[in-house]
């Protein structure tokens, strides 16, 4: 392709975060909200999750926020599954945007030439 990348003479390619939230969460529903995060990494880099890389997403949550009240669902689901879906989809989301985000604003280093250096404009 016109545009590809050269290939990387590195397997360094490791992306790290953290996903903070002010939703009352427990330490599994954290572990959720993480799993789901890497959504979006794969959405932003390729490949993600190759055998060589150490991707890793944390989460956390300080509960200071007070929930909305829940959704209607099924007396099967406990109340709280309604929030946890919509955090882990907005999670992941904005993993992927964040991801952009630092590719478009980085600069040169070391001689490692920035995506906007490859692809002005």
């Amino acid at each position: 392709a016109a545009n590809a990348l050269p290939v990387k003479g590195t397997v360094l390619n490791t992306t790290i975060g953290v996903i903070a939230t002010d939703a009352p969460l427990d330490p599994v529903a954290c572990r959720r909200l993480a799993t789901t995060g890497h959504d979006g990494l794969a959405r932003a880099v390729r490949p993600a999750h190759s055998p060589l890389d150490g991707d890793t997403l944390f989460a956390l949550a300080t509960g200071t926020a007070t929930p909305p009240a829940p959704d209607p669902l099924p007396p099967a689901f406990p109340p709280d599954l309604s929030l946890l879906d919509q955090l882990c989809t907005a999670a992941a989301v904005c993993v992927e945007r964040a991801i952009v985000d630092a590719i478009r604003c980085a600069h040169t280093v070391a001689g490692i030439p920035a995506y906007s250096d490859l692809f002005p404009g």
